[in-house]
């Protein structure tokens, strides 16, 4: 039997602005006819909805991590942060050279400089920010 719609072609592969143009028509096109406490009731069940569905994913992707493991260091984890495994560079026994040298055998230039274009970018949006904060002020 043949099927039209496949769920493992869902979401589709569209442009992100058309992804957010469908998902708000449709949100307008559900609350067309409920009343206010309808429509927060069945907002409210299309969150949880997608809560579940972001819970296990994340989950999925944790232990999928931990088989496969992974390159990079975890900046939060009590290894970087002087425990755990003694085996385990110590950033704390380290020199600012000695964890310098040794952070950049992990982390790659192109991965340094996006994210100096990132922070430049941060930074100047925040300027914006506050400047537009000062003259509304």
């Amino acid at each position: 039997m043949n099927h039209i719609f496949n769920m493992r072609d869902f979401p589709p592969n569209i442009n992100s602005r058309l992804a957010v143009i469908i998902a708000t028509t449709l949100g307008f096109l559900i609350m067309d006819d409920f009343d206010a406490t309808e429509q927060v009731a069945i907002g409210n069940w299309i969150v949880q909805v997608g809560q579940t569905i972001i819970t296990n994913a994340t989950y999925q992707q944790m232990v999928q991590s931990r088989i496969i493991g992974s390159e990079r260091i975890n900046l939060n984890s009590r290894e970087f942060k002087c425990g755990g495994d003694p085996f385990i560079f110590r950033a704390c026994d380290m020199n600012s050279r000695d964890l310098y040298d040794n952070l950049k055998s992990i982390v790659t230039d192109e991965e340094i400089v996006y994210l100096q274009k990132a922070l430049k970018v941060l930074s100047e949006e925040m300027d914006k920010l506050k400047k537009e904060f000062n003259e509304t002020s």
